[in-house]
């Protein structure tokens, strides 16, 4: 079999795996789609038994019963933080080696290079050159933040064995904060997709097509999630069947067991509320996704197709129940669908939610340039400063910890509010 990987057709998200094609008619066809999902469904087995996609749980780190100190330690960090502070080491002992950037090293290449310890001396060189370090068009190669994240993965290293982190020394503190100062670049921020904008795209979504309409219907409920719900991406994704539940009268309660301010995984709740409009109702999404979803799992592609004719976003679907098909509570709410059309049982990844944010947007003549998976979380503050909502009438959405952050938005998507400038008589 020829497994080579290459990209889904529909605009499906996850990627293909080739099988001979069969010659013959319908029952030929069905063979060989049968064979292409066990492919691809064993292929993703094995990325998640190599520890590599996104965590299911948000980065949740697991210990066994008889763990030592040092794992208990390092279970204090999300897997994600520290998948990114091995990649940053990996450049750090890249150097240390002698590779250039353009240069490919081999994982032998670097089993015998030392991170730590290292004289803080070596650090700062490390970190000058990265500074200096320019791209073709003469743009720094490294942002200042990517620096600093090196000097965190360092720190960590010497920290975690032992050692004397050199983010702590004078030397190199003075040249990481010399790198900022001299440095700096505007940060890129993502476009937010105001409310408009989202009607704009929700509108576009073909959620009847036979081919196309599984996507169209996860996409349509990811938007709607992602903006309503201000969720980050990976809380996103975590989402389980048994995480949302609909409370009548209010709309879709959604359990975010982990998130980036919940480390420990207390667990918060969001309430993604009833809309007046049937295209920007959650709750109807919810329903549109789940109903179709069971339909498939308990009959099959029949099941699938039967749900997806007459459907459509024009009257609201919240009332009619969940049906009398059930979910697992363990499956992942949004799941990845095949280039055949068909929902797969495997969820997807962060990533995936920026690429149908831009794909939807683009789709729907919002432009090229700015969209991702921030954008929805971006569009949430954005509407909810232009609508005076209150820091705390944020933060109970959004979840951050602190007040400040939201300053961020305020000077990046919405300059007028809470601005002085608006009581002068220009």
């Amino acid at each position: 079999m020829n497994t080579e990987l290459q990209p889904g057709a529909y605009g499906a998200d996850v990627q293909s795996v080739s099988v001979p094609r069969p010659v013959g008619g319908p029952e030929a066809l069905a063979q060989e789609r049968a064979a292409a999902e066990r492919s691809r469904t064993a292929f993703a087995r094995l990325r998640a038994a190599a520890g590599e996609g996104a965590p299911l749980d948000g980065g949740t780190v697991t210990v066994p019963a008889d763990a030592s100190p040092r794992a208990f330690a390092e279970a204090s960090l999300s897997a994600n933080t520290i998948r990114a502070y091995q990649s940053d080491l990996r450049q750090f002992a890249r150097w240390r080696a002698g590779f250039l950037d353009h240069e490919v090293s081999e994982p032998h290449e670097l089993e015998q290079i030392r991170t730590a310890p290292v004289d803080p001396a070596e650090v700062a060189a490390f970190l000058a050159e990265k500074a200096n370090a320019l791209l073709p068009n003469g743009g720094q190669r490294y942002a200042p933040a990517t620096i600093s994240r090196y000097v965190a993965a360092i720190d960590w290293e010497h920290g975690r064995r032992g050692h004397t982190p050199p983010g702590s020394t004078p030397i190199v503190r003075d040249v990481l904060k010399g790198i900022r100062r001299t440095r700096s670049v505007p940060a890129r921020r993502a476009k937010p997709m105001t409310l408009k904008a989202l009607q704009t795209t929700l509108l576009k979504i073909d959620v009847a097509d036979l081919q196309t309409g599984a996507l169209g219907t996860r996409d349509q409920a990811l938007l709607l999630f992602g903006f309503v719900g201000a969720f980050r991406e990976f809380e996103l994704t975590a989402l389980t069947v048994a995480d949302l539940r609909i409370v009548d009268g209010e709309g879709v309660y959604a359990r975010v067991r982990r998130s980036k301010t919940d480390q420990d995984g207390a667990g918060r709740v969001k309430a993604l509320k009833q809309g007046a409009n049937p295209v920007t109702c959650a709750p109807c999404a919810f329903v549109r996704l789940y109903r179709l979803m069971a339909a498939q799992d308990t009959r099959g592609e029949a099941g699938l197709f039967a749900a997806l004719a007459g459907a459509g976003l024009s009257v609201h679907v919240c009332a009619d129940g969940l049906g009398p098909d059930r979910l697992p509570p363990s499956m992942p709410f949004f799941r990845a669908v095949s280039k055949w059309g068909l929902f797969r049982d495997t969820g997807i990844s962060p990533t995936t939610v920026g690429k149908a944010v831009a794909r939807r947007a683009r789709a729907a003549g919002l432009g090229e340039e700015g969209w991702s998976g921030h954008s929805l979380r971006a569009g949430f503050v954005t509407e909810a400063r232009n609508a005076g909502a209150t820091d705390v009438e944020i933060m109970n959405q959004t979840h951050h910890t602190n007040a400040a952050t939201l300053q961020i938005y305020d000077r990046e998507y919405t300059p007028l509010v809470r601005n002085a400038v608006t009581r002068m008589r220009l």
